[in-house]
This record gives structure tokens, sequence and C-alpha cells, in this order.
């Protein structure tokens, strides 16, 4: 290990909580339409900035996705691409939960500790007083009869509501894209009418494009506030991951 890699990986730890660095190793193949479609775009020039929320065939379909797995109808417009699930959790975090408030996680935290520590967030994972709460982070995977009650109070107090469904384990064949339309669309909380302008969603392309880093948010009414701080940081997310994403949808 060189001397920068012993300074900066405890540093890392001490400061942000980070984990020590692995090598994954179980990552699924990579889909010859994957490959086709960044070759493709290599080889027609489509290595620059994109349109800085994305390319529009990809937050197309996105929103398809999640019509046709939860029936929550969003517009291309409110989808932003993003580097990966990673930015798309510390964009939310970083704009919606304020300084002294608190974040509340309903179920497993490891996907947001590091980046609710390097950014000064408390996570809680029980309401002591509505009033410090500004955010509930849940997934999928969360038991629905201690999530339900929380959206409720979720609804009354306008918390806002970070549904991230990019570690979604419910069913393994829904985590990108729906083979088919559902006959019964799946729970999400935006399905509340009420909750839906409370309710950023996020995702990641990860199981399919493991280390492409290509994730999105989408929704709510912060959507375009979220997509400037996002654009602030990384301009836009790398043009050949976006179009090689696409190319699952194909």
């Amino acid at each position: 290990m060189s001397a920068p890699e012993k300074l900066s990986r405890p540093l890392a730890a001490r400061v942000a909580h980070l984990p020590e660095p692995a090598e994954h190793r179980d990552n699924p193949e990579v889909s010859q339409a994957v490959i086709d479609a960044a070759i493709e775009a290599l080889r027609t020039g489509k290595t620059h900035y994109t349109d800085r929320p994305g390319i529009l065939g990809l937050r197309e379909w996105v929103s398809k996705t999640l019509s046709e797995t939860f029936g929550v109808e969003l517009g291309a417009d409110e989808v932003t691409i993003t580097c990966g699930a990673t930015e798309a959790r510390f964009v939310a975090i970083k704009q919606l939960v304020k300084p002294g408030k608190q974040l509340l996680c309903v179920g497993d935290a490891a996907a947001i500790s590091s980046t609710a520590s390097l950014i000064g967030v408390q996570i809680v994972n029980h309401v002591n007083e509505p009033d410090t709460i500004a955010a509930i982070y849940c997934t999928p995977n969360d038991d629905l009869n201690v999530l339900q009650p929380l959206l409720a109070q979720a609804s009354q107090q306008h918390w806002w509501v970070i549904w991230d469904v990019s570690a979604d384990t419910v069913g393994e064949h829904q985590r990108v894209l729906p083979s088919s339309p559902s006959s019964e669309a799946r729970f999400h909380p935006a399905q509340n009418e009420n909750l839906a302008p409370f309710v950023l969603t996020i995702g990641s392309l990860s199981n399919a494009l493991p280390g492409w880093r290509v994730g999105w948010m989408a929704g709510s009414k912060m959507a375009n506030k979220l997509r400037a701080y996002k654009q602030s940081m990384t301009i836009c997310t790398t043009s050949i991951s976006q179009w090689a994403g696409l190319g699952l949808a194909k």
C-alpha cells in the first residue's frame, strides 16, 4: 500500500465512516445488448456531454418502469439520471434534510450511513418528536406494517420520503425493468396523492451494469432543485454509460 493510500483510507474511515475498499467478484455478466449499445455510441461519436438531466430515451425508460412496476405516473422531465444511486442519495439527503433535522430510517441504514455522516445528518429509527424529522428513508424491502403508519404521519407532517428501489430484493425480475406490465402494481408511497409531491424515488442499474455508475432520481415537487444540485457537482452522468443503460430497454 502506497503512502497516500495509508493516509487516505484511515482518514476516510474516521471522517465519513467509509468501509474498507473491497473488490466485488460476484458481478453479473454484462449483456450483449449493453455492450452493443456502448460500442454503437462510441462509433457514432456520442462521447460528449449529454442533456444535463440525462438522455431522453433513458429518462423515458425510467418513467415507463415506474408506471409498469408501481403504477406511478411521472414524466421524463421529472427524472434525472445520476452517477449511480450513491450520488442520488447524497443529493437527496443533502437537499431535503436541513441542519438540525433528522432522517428517519425504517430498515437497514447501511446504504445511507456514510452519506449521512459526511454531511452531518443524524439517522434515527423511531420518532421522538415529529418536528425533528425532515425525511423518511425507506425501501420496498421494509416491513409495510411498520412503514404504513409512518407514511401516514409523513403525509400529515409534510416529511419528505426517499423511496430507494436500488436494492429491491422483493422481486428480482423487477429490479431493473419488468418483463411485462404488472396486473397489480406493487406498493409505492407516491400512490397516495397527498404524499406524492413529497416522494422522491431513487433507483440504480447496478445489478445489470455494475461499475458503469448509472442511477436515477424521479418525482417530488423538489425534482428541479435536486436536478440543479446534481448538475452543480457532475454536470451530467457519463454519456457512454447512459447509452449502454439504454441498451437494457431494447
